[in-house]
Parts: C-alpha cells; structure tokens; sequence
C-alpha cells in the first residue's frame, strides 16, 4: 500500500505523461496538413477518386478509396529510417515509393490523402500513460525449460528446508523401453521417480511397493544411473512441475499421488507418452491443467479497494492510430482503418488497439481535441473510467481544445449518450459502483439517498433493485444548507437519520450511554428547502444571529437596507460613534480540532457608510502621523543602546 506521497507523485507523473502524448498527437496533426504532402497525395491519386467533393462523399467512397490506398501503398518494415530526417521529408519519400514502415505511417499517409479531398477527419489516437495506480500486479510470462528448471531447483530446495510433506521430484525420462519395464511391473506398484529418493513418513509406502516388484526396480535405477536428467526440454519442464504429494489415509489412493501444477500448459500433459501421469489422471486432470489462453491474458491491475481486470493481450504493442471522416450527406462520423481495410468497424479498431485502453481522443483538421473513448471503449462506464485521471482535471485540459461548433458537438454527445443507454445492465455488482448511469442502495454514501422513494426499477442484479443515477441526490444538514443561501421550510421531516461527526455531537455521545448508537443528525434534501429571505434592517440596527454576528456566505445573504464594508478594525470607530456594526462571517476554518469563524469586514447600515468610512479614514491618518513623530527622549534611549552595544568587552 503506497502513502500519500507516492501516489500523489504517480499521479503527477501520469498527467505529465498524457500531457506529452497529447502535445506529440499536436504535432502528428499538424504535420499531415502541411500543403506540399497534400499536393503530393492528389499527383497519386486516380481521376475518379479525386474528382469527388466532400458533399457527395459517402460510405461507399470511403470504401472504395480505401480499397485503393490498400492496393496501392505497401508495408515494408525493412524500410530504412534516419532520425535524423524532418518527419516532413520522410512521408515525402514514402509517398514517391508507394510504401510505408508501419502502422503509423500508413495511417499517416491516408490522412494527407483524406484532408488533399478537403474532407473533414480526425487522427484518432489510444494514448496510453503510465499507470495511474502503480505497476501492474500480475503479468503472465510464459515459462520456458531454463526458468522452468530453476524454479525445480529453488522448489526443491525450499521443500528440504522446511520439511513440509510435499516435495517435488523428478520423473524418470519416458520412451519405448521405460513403457516396456512398466508394463512388467506388478498392478500394484508404483514406478519409483528418478531423482532423490523421498524421505520421511512416504518411506514406509514405498517400501512396500519396491518389495512387491523388486526386479522393476532394479532395471529402472540401472537406467537412472545413465541417465540423470530428461533428454529434452519438453520432459524437463514436465519434470520440473510434478509434485509428489503424500496420502495418510492409504495406497488406495497412490493414483492421486502425481499432481501437475496449475501453470501447465495442456499440451505438456497432452504429449506425455505412456506413464502414470496421464493414466492416472485423467479427464479430472485435464480439467486442472493449465490456464486457457483467455485466462493467459488476463491481467489483474490494482484500482485501490477492488481488483480490475482486462481482457487482452497486455503490454503487447498494438495499433493505436486510425481516422474518422465527418459525411455532410448523412451527418455522422466513420471509423477507418487503411492497414487492416474496414470503413465504420468500431470495434475492429478497438481490438488493435494497445490494451489496456484508457484515453482515445481525436484531433480534427483544426486542431481541436474530442474524448472518444465512450464511442470505443464498451468498458468504458465499469473498468476504464477507475484506470483514468480526475474528471474534472482532464475535461478543463480539454476545455482549451473544444471545437467551436457547437450543433455539431452536440448532436455527436447526444449520439454518444444514446449509445451508452442502449447498453445492456451491468451482470456484476462491482459494477454498479460509482456507475454514470445506474447505482444500488448498497453503494450509496452517507449523505445519499434514492428520492423519490417510489423511484422506478430498472431492472435487478442479484436480487437488488437497479435504479438510475439521476435518482441519487446528496442529502445534507440545516446548517450546510444555510452555506448555500438555502434554509430548510417548516414542517418538513428529515428524509434521514445518520451520525453527525462534530465534536460537540460526539460529546454528547459519549455522555449519554443510552442514546450512543442513535443517529442525531437529521438530513434534508433539496426538495425541502427553500432560498435563503435576508432579514430587514430596522432604525439603524443591523439584524444579528444567536451569536452576534452576520452569516454572508453567499452575496444574496446580505440584509436589507445594508452594505458589507471590508476595511479592518472598523468596529472600533463605528464604537466611538455609536453606531451599529456587526462583523460579517463569510466561512468557517477547521484547526486545533474545532471550526473557527473566518470574518471578512463589517455589516452597518448603509445611513451610516459614509460617515464610518471617513472617520476610519481619519483614524488611519492620525495613526500614521504618530508613527512618524518619535519623542526626543526615545531617540537618546535608542543611541545610548546602540553605544552601549558598541563598547569592547574587558
């Protein structure tokens, strides 16, 4: 479990590195609208294609035009590439060759093709920061012979230290002949392993067995006194997973004794020849063998209180560019993939993508950025929002880059927010936990509740009502409410009972044995209160609360007939005067254990703001006059000091 400090720094470093990736997306961006590649793309271009204006493109075009740029354009990883080389002049090759290295050049080619069209499109980019929490717990490696052997070794050498009853050995190495020898031992014995003989309560067992079929025994250790390890690596790392486990209860149950371990793949026990292991086994073995290649790929990422996985081949390289074109005639947006050809395929891109997928944006001709991992991601309302920055954080980065096209904006979010409505509900609970469009009572907070409390049911998981988000309201105290201009109306009854956390409610607590566990603070909800009615001033009095003062935590709070003068020390001229002033209490700070009210000036009539405010003026001036005429005496006792400082010590 990482501190604070840690994790605040990973989550720097996470906004810094998806910073960078954005800037570098900037750049790609820019550089496939420079006019020179544009003018080199419509030279390669056939008539018919480039012939076609952006109002009559349709799916069809884009399929056809990507058909040709497939055909065309070729891909050579052999390709040389000098770093040094403006990127510029390195497309500009391509394009004379009708090749490209990678993935990410091709796609870069298309797009100048697209925008020499005068087409509206998007470089779409999967950007993928570090982790935002931490390295990744698990990540499945596969085991060959060497690691496989050293693994035995340690395992073998931890079993003799401790003890334990389970100890790994090694199996005797299996051909024709050893097949023979077995089949001329009695039913009842068991083949001794090669290796180091056990030592400890199994003695007993397998002497019994070695008495019962002595002269199988004898032709095996011949042939392990010749042969002290496998032959090849495929027994050697069937050796090295073999366990031999002990049975106190008798040899009836000696076919259970051989055990692969869970980390096996199927083929290994599938390609044994003949022997114990796999007759004694089974089809309950093949069933505890090694992971499926879905479970291979699996990778568990820590998210804090739960555990998130993700399907996919983790930390393998995938495509993380393609492009969408904006059809005017049907008014949306088209996915395309030049590599690997499809025209409006979602999840074909999704799935070459690098996993897992956390921020897919898109940077237009103009260069503003859209967040389009909804429209890929299907996980993106369970898993990829937990593995994502700060909400608020990232949409104001974004803010700066937000297309000024606002119809067209807001027809794609309300597509975007139709398609996640018409995703099927969550099956897991985990799920439903801070969900954007569903929630469970048992996820609620403290200060949550469901209102109404006739909400409608969406549906149910597990037995538990599913209700939707927007029936989720926060619910708060009296006091909280009035920070808010707000105050709750008469009659209404606390739409819940919770714990309150002050000092004096603890206090009260602690006091009252019988009443500990109740809950004494009434929540109300916004449905119950009401806008806050400032009080009148009357004959020169400012209105004041129980506590002598004026709550204006809000501007609207200010009463009526009355001015919020902020100059300090107001209070003691409007005393010398005779005229009302109350201080104004704009929040609360919480230190040494206890709220204390923050003061922000004064409230006094507004007769009165004139008169105060010259006479504080005068003040001022009188106060700076005496600072400035020192007595005379003063100024001796200053020197005389200051001499006294200056004498040598004897």
């Amino acid at each position: 479990m990482m501190n604070r400090f840690n994790k605040d720094v990973i989550v720097d470093t996470h906004k810094v590195h998806l910073l960078c990736l954005l800037g570098n997306g900037f750049y790609r961006n820019r550089l496939c609208s420079k006019s020179d590649l544009q003018a080199m793309a419509l030279s390669v271009l056939p008539d018919h294609l480039s012939s076609m204006t952006p109002e009559k493109a349709d799916i069809m075009f884009l399929a056809n035009l990507v058909k040709w740029f497939a055909s065309t354009f070729t891909l050579n990883p052999d390709l040389s590439y000098d770093e040094s080389e403006s990127r510029q002049s390195v497309l500009e090759r391509r394009f004379g060759m009708f090749s490209a290295r990678d993935h990410e050049e091709m796609t870069h080619l298309f797009l100048i093709i697209l925008r020499a069209l005068q087409l509206f499109c998007r470089l779409v980019l999967s950007l993928q920061p570090i982790h935002l929490r931490g390295p990744p717990r698990k990540v499945y490696t596969p085991q060959t012979s060497s690691s496989a052997s050293l693994e035995s070794q340690k395992s073998e050498g931890k079993t003799k230290k401790r003890g334990k009853k389970t100890q790994a050995v090694e199996t005797v190495p299996e051909d024709e002949n050893n097949n023979d020898e077995t089949k001329d031992c009695p039913a009842g014995t068991k083949r001794p392993a090669g290796g180091r003989a056990r030592m400890g309560k199994g003695t007993k067992k397998r002497k019994a067995g070695q008495d019962a079929g002595s002269d199988c025994s004898e032709k095996q250790e011949m042939r392990r006194e010749g042969l002290q390890k496998p032959k090849n690596d495929r027994r050697r790392r069937v050796a090295s997973k073999v366990s031999y486990k002990e049975d106190s209860e008798g040899e009836d149950d000696s076919a259970s004794e051989f055990e692969l371990s869970g980390e096996e793949d199927s083929s290994d026990s599938e390609g044994e020849e003949g022997g114990g292991l796999r007759r004694s086994k089974g089809k309950s073995q093949k069933k505890r063998s090694g992971k499926t290649l879905a479970q291979k790929q699996t990778e568990t990422l820590s998210s804090g209180d739960e555990d998130v996985k993700v399907i996919g081949v983790m930390g393998v390289k995938g495509s993380d560019q393609w492009l969408e074109v904006y059809l005017e005639k049907v008014g949306k947006w088209v996915c395309l993939d030049c590599v690997k050809p499809s025209v409006g395929q979602l999840q074909h891109c999704y799935k070459q993508a690098t996993k897992p997928v956390t921020y897919i944006i898109g940077i237009d001709n103009d260069g503003f950025v859209k967040d389009l991992t909804k429209r890929y991601d299907p996980a993106w309302m369970t898993n990829t929002r937990k593995r994502r920055v700060d909400v608020e954080w990232w949409e104001e980065t974004l803010l700066t880059y937000r297309s000024p096209f606002t119809e067209r904006e807001k027809k794609e979010d309300i597509e975007l927010q139709a398609k996640l409505l018409d995703q099927p509900l969550p099956t897991a609970i985990s799920e439903y936990k801070n969900h954007p469009l569903y929630a469970l009572k048992r996820h609620l907070l403290k200060y949550e509740a469901i209102y109404p409390s006739t909400a409608a049911t969406l549906g149910y998981c597990r037995g538990e009502a599913v209700y939707s988000r927007d029936c989720v309201h926060t619910l708060h105290s009296k006091d909280t409410w009035l920070k808010e201009a707000r105050v709750v109306r008469l009659g209404e009854v606390p739409y819940k009972m919770v714990k309150g956390f002050s000092n004096r409610a603890r206090k009260a607590r602690i006091l009252d044995a019988e009443n500990r566990d109740k809950d004494d603070l009434p929540l109300f909800g916004r449905w119950q209160t009401e806008e806050y009615q400032p009080p009148v001033a009357v004959e020169g009095k400012v209105p004041r609360n129980d506590y002598g003062n004026v709550y204006l935590f809000r501007p609207c709070m200010l009463p009526i007939g009355c001015v919020h003068m902020r100059v300090p020390n107001l209070h003691r001229v409007a005393r010398k005067l005779g005229i009302d002033c109350a201080p104004a209490v704009t929040g609360f700070d919480f230190h040494c254990g206890f709220s204390h009210p923050v003061v922000e000036g004064y409230i006094v009539c507004e007769e009165y703001q004139e008169v105060l405010m010259a006479a504080w003026e005068n003040e001022q001036a009188d106060i700076e006059k005496k600072e400035r005429e020192v007595p005379h005496s003063d100024i001796e006792k200053i020197n005389s000091v200051h001499s006294w400082c200056l004498v040598p010590e004897a």
